[in-house]
């Protein structure tokens, strides 16, 4: 007896200093920008699409069909998934809200009691005012905060800027600045600077190894401007529109920079060790501002709380801890990548977060589904999922019910709130509960005519009543369709 009882104690001892000493994984979070569903070729949507590297990052891991963001717009959407939290419970409501609060835990800040190193590469948004107006760096959108740059975020390496001027701790070529932030300034194309950034983060890696890092990349593509790329433009179909072949070359090379930098990974014996996610900010804008990027087979785009402006490519891979190959086709949302991280970490659960650990779900430990709801906000536009139904408050109009799993779930011929008066009053009972507890709280009040172009799409695609004449022309590949 005393045999098995030591024995026993023995084997919990070994299994408890085994896991202890499982090395911590590390943790790639890939971010493009304004980038529609239907542009992953995996999805099955559009054959004009190349995308090889992306496809295998899904048949390595996992590819969500129903992986969504918390907003339609950049600014809100990449705040709420690098804090894990609604965005709305500290005030970035839409891109005028901004910054991102000092006081509000990044995942890289999350991740330092681990002993993560951690890098940010392209585009922030977390560090702009949303003021057009004042502009304390020439040359800048909009005007960037030099306090809230990614080293006052926990990042402690940094390449960060969306075009040609770039806020940096360390050269391309690895040698860090002694006076950093250095501006650095590269006229090249936007997507090979930002993977080289990635590289070059990945090479200091290697010359260090055993410290579990996070990396944080930004690929500002296919959003505006477009540009036209080589070798990648001239592999495109000639008879498309111009935007579509530049959103093409585009996304190619920002396909092509994941290849490189999962090339890195497995060069540095990292690649059976990193825990990679990618995701778009939010769907494609099909107006004036079209960059080329299609939806389908979702209505609605940038801007709109449809499942087109909400719904974007999203894959996760973890070598030997998740399924590849998988197909997950539960809701689940960019808030769910600090939990996860946290979790992989070997971090307690955060009990500020919203979003869950998506592993017990990914690997059939949990049957259940990762979220009974989902919620968004923005400007004057409200939206909870509880499956298979959507509830969408938009401006004055009266509440819209639709059932997202039928073909052509969101359109004004399909509102099922009138059928269903009981599903819509409890659901926007959830709703009002959760919209409490943001800052400032509350369903939004009517707009007053100030987000009248927003409330005006969803008639022009067809989801409420009064419009849809050009609803499935805004995403023909033959051109971009409303005014934006």
């Amino acid at each position: 007896m005393r045999k098995l009882i030591l024995a026993t104690l023995l084997g919990s001892s070994l299994t408890l200093l085994g896991a202890a000493e499982a090395p911590k994984p590390n943790i790639l979070v890939i971010v493009s920008d304004d980038h529609g569903w239907a542009d992953l070729a995996l999805q099955g949507v559009d054959q004009d699409i190349r995308t090889p590297h992306l496809d295998q990052l899904a048949k390595d891991g996992i590819r969500f069909t129903r992986g969504y963001v918390s907003a339609p717009q950049c600014m809100p959407s990449r705040c709420g998934l690098i804090t894990g939290r609604y965005q709305q419970r500290f005030g970035v409501e839409d891109n005028n809200k901004g910054p991102l609060p000092l006081e509000e835990k990044t995942l890289a800040e999350l991740l330092q009691p681990a002993g993560y190193l951690s890098g940010f590469v392209g585009k922030s948004h977390f560090d702009i005012t949303g003021n057009k107006k004042d502009k304390k760096q020439k040359g800048e959108k909009f005007e960037v905060l030099m306090d809230h740059l990614p080293p006052h975020q926990g990042f402690a390496e940094y390449f960060r800027g969306e075009m040609k001027r770039y806020y940096a701790s360390h050269r391309l070529d690895g040698k860090p600045f002694p006076d950093a932030p250095r501006l650095v300034i590269d006229d090249r194309f936007r997507v090979q600077v930002q993977t080289e950034a990635a590289l070059s983060f990945l090479d200091r890696r290697a010359a260090a190894p055993g410290e579990p890092w996070l990396l944080y990349l930004a690929w500002y593509a296919p959003h505006v401007p477009l540009e036209s790329p080589e070798p990648w433009f001239s592999q495109t179909p000639a008879n498309l529109p111009l935007e579509r072949r530049q959103a093409l070359a585009m996304i190619a090379a920002m396909d092509e920079g994941l290849g490189q930098i999962r090339a890195k990974l497995k060069a540095m014996g990292a690649d059976k060790n990193t825990l990679i996610f990618f995701v778009g900010d939010n769907g494609a804008p099909l107006g004036k501002a079209w960059d080329g990027s299609l939806n389908l087979p979702m209505k609605g785009e940038k801007g709109m709380l449809s499942e087109g402006g909400i719904r974007t490519p999203f894959i996760g891979t973890w070598p030997g801890h998740w399924p590849a190959g998988t197909v997950y086709d539960q809701p689940v949302i960019s808030l769910d990548f600090a939990a996860t991280a946290l979790a992989a970490a070997g971090l307690p659960p955060d009990p500020a977060l919203d979003g869950v650990n998506l592993t017990p779900f990914v690997t059939g430990k949990d049957s259940a589904a990762p979220h009974r709801e989902l919620f968004w906000r923005w400007m004057s536009q409200a939206a909870v999922l509880a499956m298979p139904y959507k509830l969408l408050l938009v401006g004055d109009q009266p509440p819209a019910l639709f059932d997202v799993t039928a073909p052509e779930g969101e359109s004004a011929d399909r509102n099922l709130a009138s059928q269903k008066p009981e599903l819509v009053a409890r659901l926007k009972k959830s709703l009002e509960t959760w919209a409490a507890e943001l800052k400032p709280p509350g369903l939004p009040a009517s707009s007053g005519g100030k987000d009248r172009y927003h409330e005006n799409l969803f008639s022009e695609h067809g989801l409420l009543p009064g419009g849809g004449k050009k609803a499935a022309a805004d995403q023909d590949s033959s051109g971009g369709g409303s005014s934006e």
